[in-house]
């Protein structure tokens, strides 16, 4: 378990597992998985209860290819005997900020290496994935290493694969469109990179992805964004996800520029495992509601 201070969790190495746990129930059972290339996570929903019982965190703040991730990775499920069970319900988040999106009417799946090779170039062994996101009728197309989505597939034979965009934009979309909200802005972190988003009501304006090396990256990359949109930072709302602290240092200079600054809580329509109540509800949204993604 990680050390606990002060209501915040380090959350580099832990797991933890709720005690009603039941090999008879697997079945009923869907896991979430989380990787990228400094980490990886898990947790495990009882979809009879609507409860998610497992969680676990894996950071490699070392690690700089993914052929040592890979063999990470595979080390780490063969010695959890909760990962190394038979699930029948498996989804995997790939986070990468290699993609691109097309729009359903341009969508050709023949012509989808020309379209990403637009922004990005594929790699020598990596692949091509994608994945429809309802909520604006496009696709995701972006590349995924083939040892990392070899691991996952020789443990996993049902696993489903998604780019990180697409439980975010999903969940979004419906929470702008239960709270009939005008326009806000969108942010999830990750260790070297953020996702961006800003609607208008339900149409999605912008999605993109920066490098973030420094403060200063973090802050113009974001107000940039505003910009673009001829959008005022005083009167459009932030909220934020992912893996940031609160009192984080690139926090507080934007909270310079932008005055209405909240955090995602975990989706209330779950019940959680006493283990979760040591996590900073913002921390992995994006994994939770993995599970809704078709």
């Amino acid at each position: 378990m990680g050390i606990i201070l002060k209501n915040k969790i380090l959350i580099d190495n832990i797991s933890f597992i709720d005690k009603s746990f039941d090999l008879k129930n697997i079945s009923n059972y869907h896991l979430s998985l989380q990787v990228y290339l400094k980490g990886f996570s898990f947790c495990i929903l009882d979809r009879e209860r609507n409860k998610y019982i497992a969680f676990g965190n894996n950071q490699y703040s070392k690690i700089n290819s993914f052929k040592i991730l890979a063999s990470e990775i595979e080390n780490l499920i063969n010695d959890n005997k909760w990962l190394k069970l038979p699930y029948q319900h498996v989804k995997l988040i790939f986070v990468t900020p290699r993609y691109t999106f097309i729009p359903s009417p341009l969508y050709n799946q023949v012509e989808e290496r020309k379209l990403f090779d637009f922004n990005h170039k594929l790699g020598l062994h990596e692949v091509m994935s994608r994945n429809f996101i309802y909520g604006n009728s496009s696709y995701v197309v972006y590349s995924i290493p083939e040892n990392i989505k070899s691991v996952f597939e020789n443990y996993y034979p049902s696993i489903r694969l998604y780019h990180q965009s697409c439980p975010m934009i999903e969940e979004i979309l419906l929470k702008n469109k239960l709270t009939n909200t005008n326009v806000q802005a969108y942010l999830n972190c990750y260790p070297d990179f953020i996702d961006f988003a800003i609607l208008d009501k339900t149409t999605l304006k912008i999605f993109n992805s920066f490098a973030i090396q420094s403060i200063t990256d973090f802050q113009y990359f974001i107000l940039n964004s505003f910009d673009q949109l001829q959008l005022s930072p005083l009167n459009v709302p932030l909220s934020i996800s992912g893996l940031i602290k609160k009192d984080d240092a690139k926090i507080e200079v934007l909270k310079k520029f932008i005055k209405q600054i909240d955090y995602l809580n975990k989706p209330s329509h779950f019940e959680y495992s006493y283990g979760f109540q040591d996590i900073p509800d913002h921390y992995f949204t994006n994994m939770i509601n993995l599970y809704q993604c078709g």
